[in-house]
């Protein structure tokens, strides 16, 4: 069983990661960063849509950063309120 999954206790794990310090700047470093806000704006498909968390991996590349999240592009014009946080790794265990 996953007890660590941020999507178990959605609200609990929002206000948990939510503690951490953001910033609305789009990362300009390569790692995993959290992502809370509006991926595609406020209104999506014609309806109103409801923030976000989810894992961004940033990459670096040629002409700046690349944004991907669930698989998917991020834009910085496409979003609307964003927030982002540094992911912090564990520490792993060792493995034999």
């Amino acid at each position: 069983m996953r007890e660590n999954c941020v999507y178990k206790d959605r609200e609990k794990s929002i206000k948990m990661i939510m503690k951490v310090k953001w910033t609305t700047e789009f990362p300009k470093e390569p790692g995993l960063y959290w992502f809370y806000g509006y991926r595609w704006g406020r209104i999506s498909v014609g309806r109103p849509a409801k923030p976000e968390l989810v894992l961004v991996r940033v990459q670096e590349i040629s002409n700046g950063f690349m944004y991907v999240a669930n698989g998917a592009f991020m834009f910085p014009k496409e979003t609307e309120e964003p927030h982002f946080c540094k992911a912090e790794l564990p520490e792993f265990p060792e493995i034999k």
